[in-house]
């Protein structure tokens, strides 16, 4: 399977998201609370891994 560009920039997305997320949920969680919450940014910084991945596409694998 050939790896596109649009999959590279999907795949950025989902990693930046998760792991920011996951992050959030760890180093900041809120006492009485058992449910995770949404961190400010969150979109924000999976869209620098959207970003991010079309770059590295450009810049290596084309």
């Amino acid at each position: 399977m050939n790896l596109t560009k649009k999959y590279a920039e999907i795949g950025g997305f989902l990693i930046f998201l998760v792991l920011y997320l996951v992050f959030f949920n760890i180093f900041f969680r809120f006492e009485g609370t058992g449910y995770p919450f949404y961190a400010p940014g969150t979109l924000i910084f999976a869209f620098f891994g959207y970003w991010l991945g079309g770059h590295l596409y450009d810049r290596y694998l084309r």
